[in-house]
């Protein structure tokens, strides 16, 4: 019995320690996608600019999204320093539909202005 108690407070410590490292190297963010020339996003809570998402697969990751959908993305938080911004995402997933109104007007200005609209 007493062995068992030690496997699984091993067991707990390794989950624990693997979430922390995975913390570690990884952000979650949310926001906003918009279709443009490259998949971009508007982060909640941000400044209303858009961020151009590169993914490690292309922009497969993307393919089923629209307008306005609401999305979870994982990032290695690294943002590269062009405009718009840069950033490489791991991993997408929609979190609610939306549609084009849900989009900030400064962003989709900001994106006509660069001609991706």
């Amino acid at each position: 019995m007493r062995k068992k108690s030690w496997i699984i407070v091993i067991a707990i410590f390794i989950v624990c320690l693997g979430g922390g490292l995975f913390l570690c190297f990884f952000k979650a963010s949310t926001g906003i996608y918009i279709a443009a020339g490259s998949p971009v996003i508007v982060f909640d809570g941000g400044s209303g600019e858009p961020v151009v998402m590169l993914g490690r697969t292309g922009d497969e990751m993307f393919s089923n999204l629209q307008t306005g959908d609401r999305i979870l993305i994982i990032h290695d938080g690294t943002m590269m320093l062009s405009y718009p911004a840069q950033m490489n995402v791991r991993f997408c997933i929609r979190l609610k539909k939306g549609d084009q109104s849900s989009v900030p007007e400064e962003a989709m200005e900001s994106l006509r202005e660069l001609g991706w609209l």
